[in-house]
C-alpha cells in the first residue's frame, strides 16, 4: 500500500487544508532524517504500519483543530466573518450589488429566514449578523453540489490551508529553525561524517530549510489568512446568482420565476 492509497483515504479538502499544513510543519525535520538515514525501511509494509497506527487520521484532526482554535479570534480581529460583512448594509459591498445579493439569497432561504432591512440591522446589529451567518450556512450547503461553484470549493480549500497553517505556526516555526540548524551542522562536519550528504545535496537542503523558515516567519501571518478568507467569502456570496439546474434565475425586480 503506497502513499497514493494513503492520501486516497481523504477527500480534496482534507488533503490540502488539513494534512498539508501538518506535513509542512514536519518537513524540516523529515528532510534531514531521510537524507541522513537512507537505509530507513521503505515499502508497502511501512505504509501499512502508518495506516494501522492511525497517524494520518491524527494528522487530519490536528490540522483542523489547530486552525479552528484560532478562527474565532481571527473573525474578531477582522470585524466579523467576511461573509457576514459582505451582507451587511453598512459593509463593504456597494448598495446596488448588495440589493441583488439580498434578493437572490432571500429566494434561496425563503420566508423561514427573512433578511433584515437596513433599519432592522441598525436597530439590532447582533441579530442581523446571526441572520447573515445563517444565510452563509445556507449558501455553503447549496454550493456543495452546485454546477459552476468549483471556484468556491477551491477557495475554501485555500482558506482552510492557510488558517490551519497559521494555527500550527507556534510549532512549525521552531521546528523549521531546528531543521535549519541540524542541516547547517552538517556543513561543518568533515566529509564522510555519518549521515552527511554530498556537497550539492547539502546546498539544496540548506536552501530548502532556509525557505521553510522564511515561509513560517514572514508569510504565515493573519493578513495572509485574511486575503484567502475574503476571496472565499466573495466567491460564496456570488453563488447566490447561479441558478440550480432545471430552474430559471429570478429577476429581483419581478420576483421568483414561475413555471
Amino acid at each position: 500500500m503506497g502513499h497514493g492509497t494513503l492520501f486516497g483515504l481523504f477527500d480534496k479538502y482534507s488533503r490540502r487544508a488539513r494534512l498539508m499544513p501538518v506535513l509542512i510543519t514536519l518537513l524540516p525535520l523529515a528532510l534531514p532524517a531521510v537524507v541522513g538515514a537512507p537505509a530507513l525501511p521503505r515499502g508497502r509494509w511501512l505504509w501499512s504500519l502508518i495506516l494501522l497506527s492511525g497517524l494520518p487520521l491524527f494528522a487530519d484532526q490536528l490540522g483542523r483543530s489547530r486552525g479552528k482554535r484560532i478562527e474565532a479570534r481571527l473573525y474578531r480581529s477582522w470585524g466579523g466573518k467576511p461573509t457576514v460583512q459582505l451582507l451587511r448594509w453598512n459593509g463593504p459591498t456597494d448598495r446596488q450589488r448588495l440589493r441583488l445579493l439580498h434578493a437572490r439569497i432571500q429566494e434561496i432561504t425563503g420566508s423561514s429566514l427573512p433578511l433584515p432591512t437596513e433599519q432592522e440591522e441598525l436597530a439590532d446589529p447582533q441579530r442581523a449578523d446571526q441572520i447573515y451567518d445563517a444565510a452563509g450556512l445556507a449558501l455553503r450547503v447549496r454550493a456543495r453540489g452546485l454546477p459552476g461553484a468549483d471556484l468556491v470549493q477551491e477557495q475554501n480549500c485555500e482558506y482552510g490551508f492557510r488558517r490551519n497553517t497559521l494555527g500550527l505556526r507556534p510549532y512549525a516555526l521552531p521546528i523549521a529553525v531546528v531543521g535549519l540548524l541540524a542541516v547547517s551542522a552538517w556543513a561543518f562536519a568533515p566529509p564522510g561524517f555519518t549521515g552527511r550528504p554530498g556537497t550539492p545535496l547539502l546546498v539544496v537542503l540548506l536552501v530548502t530549510e532556509a525557505l521553510l523558515v522564511a515561509f513560517q516567519a514572514l508569510l504565515v501571518r493573519e493578513r495572509w489568512v485574511a486575503s484567502a478568507a475574503w476571496l472565499y467569502a466573495e466567491r460564496l456570496v456570488e453563488t447566490s446568482v447561479l441558478a440550480v439546474p432545471g430552474s430559471l434565475p429570478a429577476d429581483p425586480a419581478t420576483g421568483p420565476a414561475s413555471s
